[in-house]
């Protein structure tokens, strides 16, 4: 019984498969006449384009029939025949495959009709209906985009569609780009720039650039170009506006400087906004078109705002910052930026945070500046120069501050650090410094008063004292290497680099005194530390120059011909020239220097060169083996000639006193070391046997506190014959 039951189950089974592929073959048959009824239309349609009456609407109903019955198919698969997958599930996934085949096809089928039903509406509709036109064109695309991401469309048919598709919207944006010409026009001659917008219908085409998404390429370019030709001209001093229906503009190059030329740009650009906002008030997705030209351009407009308008207009002082004035001005700010937020230009205040820190504004402005002023200055020349005064009233003002206790902690300071100063640390030495430092020293002190005012805050005190310390930082740079071949082969401007150096390293001791201490301790801004840099620094460039000079001074004498001597029973001219070059080459530096350098560097100066050179003459003369007795008196006249010459390099160029040769020679002692030795070698020179034993007097005489016993025993065997009397005279001399 039980087997008879599964027999007849089995059979019904294999009947209700039998009815089921029957059923499916005959909708298959039905899609493929469909498939061909639709291909032919479209063919004759969009390919062929033969004038034929076509029933699309039949077609529709067809294809809707079709799906129904597919839809009916599936049901019954899934319902009458899901218990028997299991045995046979190979064969109702090909009839799956065969069922999602059809599916695809019919809904290939609904899209092209679909489709085609819209082309049949865009052919009724004027282009000049703009939104309707736009939004059909915008659902066949969105049609288009839908299918082929799920249908095979690589047919002639599809690829005829869309063609159509595609040209109707070529159409509908030539129809824009006229239309966009026509409302938006910009007329340019020379400075006068006019923009005119017609409203009315400006919304339509905008909307329908953004219903096809194609609005963001025209609008850019506008929004660059009201922002070229609108809205920079309205930050310039002289540029003019008027509306009447439209928006003229004169334009402008004077830049914004005054505070009455701020208030006045600020009036046009207000007026400009409000112009725009009655012609372009509408949205397009929820968003103002003002805030989609803001997204572009508002940046870069508020950048140039505050660069050519409000920090162009900031006062010379931080005290004026706090002005009536200025604040009214800053209030009239605020409210435009109020006004752009509220039209969507601006979707957050970016403005007002030039208000609310003006006074980091004011600093920056003032260090930018002052950093620009600084470098000029120290590119200018330096023989540009001033003389320094020794003021013993102001001195003795700043000694007077020195002694209070807010002053103390300086000198406490400069103490610990090694800085012992001879003179008082408010005193600087009469000299010549370039006019450029002078100038320099000056933008300093208004910085460090500036940042000690009562007026600045502690942010822009701060940043005032950082560019104090820049700018001397700079200068230890600069200064060097761009005036590197002077500082080399010109003592003057050596000699005023010097003065420079040390001069701006005592400023920065003096620079505000207490309040600078208030100001360093407050702010952590270390500035003592640059008095040791300048001052390194002037004694660098000038010692370079030193020994440069040296050089010259060691080369003339290097090759004068001493070495010629032993060979030649006179002195060789060019001996007696190189002296006379030397001592020219001294006198000169006398005359370029003295009047440039304080006193003391001076001295010490001229004295170092006038030392080496007498050390070069010592050692040449003192290591010959051979001296004749013309050549000696001649050595000896040369001796007295440097040494009637180097005192004069101590006074001033052309003393003829006595009393100011009596003070020379006092400071040739103190300054040349070697002045006691070259004299006694003059002595040497031109003194018989007897004459020298007598200075050297048994090692206690003048002669033996200049000259060591060998050196004597040298100059005697040069200068004498070997004879008894100059044996006796060496073995006494020990």
């Amino acid at each position: 019984m039980a087997s008879l039951v599964s027999e007849i189950l089995m059979s019904a089974g294999q009947l209700e498969k039998r009815d089921l592929q029957s059923e499916l073959n005959k909708v298959k048959s039905k899609i493929d006449d469909a498939k061909f009824q639709v291909s032919k239309f479209v063919e004759q349609h969009y390919q062929d384009f033969d004038p034929l009456l076509v029933h699309s609407r039949e077609l529709a109903e067809t294809s809707s029939k079709l799906s129904e019955e597919v839809q009916q198919l599936v049901e019954k698969a899934e319902t009458e025949l899901k218990f028997q997958l299991d045995s046979s599930t190979n064969e109702m996934n090909s009839i799956g495959c065969q069922i999602n085949a059809a599916k695809l096809q019919v809904q290939l089928l609904e899209r092209v009709s679909q489709l085609h039903t819209i082309l049949e509406k865009l052919k009724k509709m004027p282009v000049e209906d703009i939104i309707p036109y736009a939004e059909a064109i915008a659902e066949a695309e969105s049609i288009l985009a839908d299918a082929e991401d799920h249908i095979d469309t690589e047919l002639d048919i599809w690829r005829s569609v869309k063609f159509e598709i595609e040209k109707n919207k070529d159409k509908l944006l030539k129809h824009l780009e006229d239309s966009w010409n026509t409302e938006i026009q910009w007329t340019k001659k020379d400075t006068l720039i006019q923009l005119k917008l017609n409203s009315e219908k400006l919304k339509d085409v905008f909307q329908g650039l953004a219903i096809i998404e194609q609005l963001d390429r025209p609008l850019c370019e506008w929004s660059s170009r009201l922002y070229d030709e609108i809205l920079v001209p309205l930050t310039k001093a002289d540029t003019v506006i008027q509306f009447e229906d439209n928006l003229e503009l004169m334009e402008g190059q004077r830049p914004i400087t005054e505070l009455v030329e701020l208030e006045r740009a600020v009036g046009n650009i207000s007026l400009t906004f409000q112009h725009l906002n009655k012609h372009l008030e509408f949205k397009l997705n929820d968003v103002l078109v003002l805030q989609m030209i803001g997204r572009q351009v508002a940046g870069d407009f508020v950048k140039l705002f505050v660069k050519t308008c409000l920090k162009s207009t900031l006062p010379a002082s931080s005290s004026l910052l706090s002005s009536p004035e200025y604040r009214a001005s800053l209030e009239k700010v605020v409210r435009l930026e109020k006004e752009m937020v509220e039209i969507g230009f601006l979707t957050e205040k970016m403005i007002e945070e030039f208000a609310v820190n003006v006074d980091l504004f004011f600093a920056d402005k003032q260090c930018l500046e002052s950093l620009s002023c600084a470098r000029q200055l120290m590119c200018l020349d330096l023989h540009d120069t001033i003389s320094l005064k020794d003021n013993v009233e102001q001195t003795m003002v700043e000694e007077n501050e020195r002694n209070s206790a807010e002053t103390a902690h300086l000198w406490k300071m400069l103490s610990e650090g090694g800085m012992e100063i001879k003179w008082s640390p408010f005193r600087f030495p009469p000299c010549q410094i370039s006019r450029s430092t002078q100038d320099l020293i000056e933008m300093l002190t208004n910085l460090v008063q500036e940042a000690g005012s009562s007026s600045a805050t502690e942010r822009s005190s701060a940043r005032l004292l950082f560019t104090v310390r820049s700018i001397c930082e700079l200068y230890v740079s600069v200064v060097p290497e761009y005036h590197r071949d002077a500082l080399n082969k010109l003592p003057f401007h050596a000699a005023v680099a010097h003065n420079n150096g040390m001069y701006l390293a005592h400023s920065i001791l003096t620079l505000g005194t207490g309040h600078l201490i208030k100001l360093v301790q407050q702010n952590g801004v270390p500035l003592m530390d640059l008095v040791g840099k300048f001052r390194q620094l002037a004694a660098h460039i000038f010692l370079e120059h030193m020994k440069s000079q040296r050089d010259q001074l060691m080369a003339i004498l290097k090759e004068a011909g001493f070495n010629r001597l032993e060979s030649e029973s006179r002195l060789p001219s060019s001996v007696e020239k190189a002296g006379r070059q030397v001592l020219h080459q001294l006198r000169n530096l006398q005359k370029i220097w003295q009047p440039v350098l304080p006193n003391e560097v001076y001295l010490r100066a001229i004295g170092t060169l006038s030392n080496s050179v007498l050390e070069e003459l010592l050692l040449r003369i003192t290591t010959m083996e051979d001296i004749p007795a013309a050549a000696a008196l001649q050595l000896t006249d040369q001796c007295q000639n440097f040494i009637n010459t180097l005192p004069l390099l101590f006074g001033p160029f052309d003393a003829e006193n006595l009393e100011d040769k009596k003070e020379m020679l006092a400071l040739v002692m103190q300054h040349i070391h070697l002045w006691s030795r070259f004299e006694e070698l003059k002595h040497l020179l031109g003194a018989g046997l007897r004459d020298i034993e007598g200075r050297w007097s048994s090692g206690k005489g003048p002669l033996a506190v200049h000259f060591a016993a060998d050196e004597v025993k040298q100059m005697i065997r040069a200068l004498f014959q070997n004879t008894d009397h100059r044996a006796a005279t060496l073995s006494r001399i020990k």
